[in-house]
């Protein structure tokens, strides 16, 4: 529960304008003003959107385990957040709330049970072999890495969901993903007033996007419900689940909504992730090649297994340094349901909370040289940190329900395509971020595939 509290100190923050607060620093620069707002004012900002709108900006591994996980019954989802994320993917496990959240958690959960996940890694390992083929056929070829990994992932997605490749599709479905997140995310940044109806522009790319994604699932969800022999994957353990009160399944609107979320989550950050790493790799050649000793020293040249994964501790702990730099959700809104007080500090009913990993990720109390790539830092985890000093998929109950999914199919990616291709940048440079949505490379990540 949350603690009521007695007096009322509220934390310190920038005045921002008299009408428009810091509404312009945060929706054009949020990581910058966000970084300049714990630097100035510390772990706890009170931050002025516009017309007397407050956001209280949580910046301390203990106040977020507060939010997130101790005090997580008193923090929802802001209501903008499911409304506009919810206009892409309905009322699925990442938007929803409550007791239908808890329900749909339940009847998804065994989906994501290591021993089933152990069956699809062979859909993971094939995507990403195909991958290999096609670059071999073209070596050295200049290209960005960010869309042939999204690509990839929405090929791994699509045959671990629902045992269907995709990838023919993936052009049209990419697109429609694309245009869907670009967006959610100006909505989410700049326009969350005008209604869906308003005959716009924008408003019809994204409606057609959207008819271009439901039409594919319900199409799959269809011919699999007609289906008499289902393959073993997460749309036929979907179409088992039932309620352990009602025993009723999911609707098709509920699995629609079910299959986007997972689409979304599971194509768009691991996309993402992945492109990340190969640039930071591409920066880095000593510790590419320290990846590449050690995947050869395992594999031998053979498609990686689930049973090869704790032999590369450090082809994860690239992973996970990437992760601790560049996550792909970057930070994490919430409303306080009730009054409470954290750090000493008054949080008012109904106040919109944002926690951020790129915040404490990148924080020198917790991270030695926390602005570099460090991955054997991973190796040899400090038990002196804090939880909530790395929490890249979120924490509490709310969190990522495909965390165990993302952290099996990034290092078998990265060990199918490691082990065959030196990356080399395109470019020189820092690789710069795009905080509209997910965390992706502002413009991309042009790379060149040597082949070993």
């Amino acid at each position: 529960m949350a603690t009521t509290t007695t007096g009322s100190r509220l934390p310190p923050g920038p005045r921002g304008h008299w009408f428009r607060g810091c509404l312009g620093d945060v929706q054009k620069r949020p990581l910058e003003f966000y970084r300049e707002c714990q630097q100035q004012y510390g772990d706890f900002v009170r931050v002025p959107f516009f017309a007397g709108i407050q956001m209280y900006l949580l910046a301390h591994p203990d106040a977020i385990e507060h939010v997130l996980q101790k005090h997580h019954k008193n923090y929802r989802k802001p209501d903008f957040f499911p409304k506009l994320v919810g206009l892409l993917a309905g009322n699925g496990l990442f938007t929803s709330e409550g007791d239908f959240w808890l329900r749909q958690r339940r009847l998804m959960q065994p989906a994501f049970h290591r021993q089933h996940l152990e069956r699809l890694v062979p859909a993971m390992t094939a995507a990403a072999d195909a991958f290999v083929a096609d670059h071999l056929r073209r070596p050295n070829e200049t290209f960005d890495i960010l869309p042939e990994m999204m690509k990839l992932s929405l090929r791994i997605a699509g045959n671990t969901l629902f045992s269907t490749d995709i990838s023919a599709d993936a052009d049209e479905v990419g697109r429609a993903f694309r245009t869907a997140f670009e967006y959610v995310g100006y909505r989410m940044n700049f326009d969350p007033w005008t209604p869906l109806w308003w005959p716009n522009q924008r408003n019809r790319e994204f409606k057609e996007a959207k008819r271009v994604l439901d039409r594919l699932v319900l199409r799959i969800i269809a011919d699999r419900r007609r289906s008499e022999n289902r393959p073993d994957d997460l749309l036929t353990l979907l179409l088992q689940a039932q309620d352990e009160d009602s025993g009723r399944g999911m609707t098709d609107q509920q699995l629609l909504d079910e299959v986007l979320t997972l689409l979304l989550a599971g194509h768009e950050t691991v996309g993402a992730s992945l492109a990340w790493t190969w640039g930071l790799l591409g920066d880095h050649r000593d510790i590419q090649e320290q990846a590449f000793d050690e995947i050869h020293a395992v594999l031998r040249g053979r498609t990686p297994t689930l049973a090869d994964l704790p032999q590369l501790p450090l082809t994860r702990a690239i992973y996970d340094e990437t992760l601790r730099l560049y996550p792909p959700a970057w930070g994490q809104p919430r409303e306080a349901i009730a009054e409470d007080e954290i750090g000493g500090y008054t949080i008012p009913k109904k106040s919109v909370i944002m926690v951020s990993q790129w915040l404490v990720q990148r924080d020198e109390r917790y991270w030695r040289r926390p602005h570099d790539f460090v991955p054997e830092r991973f190796l040899t985890p400090d038990p002196q940190r804090p939880k909530f000093a790395y929490f890249p998929f979120g924490g509490g109950p709310r969190i990522c329900i495909g965390q165990a999914f993302a952290l099996m199919e990034a290092p078998l990616v990265m060990a199918t395509i490691l082990q065959r291709f030196r990356i080399i940048r395109a470019t020189a440079g820092e690789i710069i971020p795009d905080p509209t949505f997910t965390l992706r490379p502002k413009h991309g990540v042009p790379i060149r595939l040597e082949p070993r």
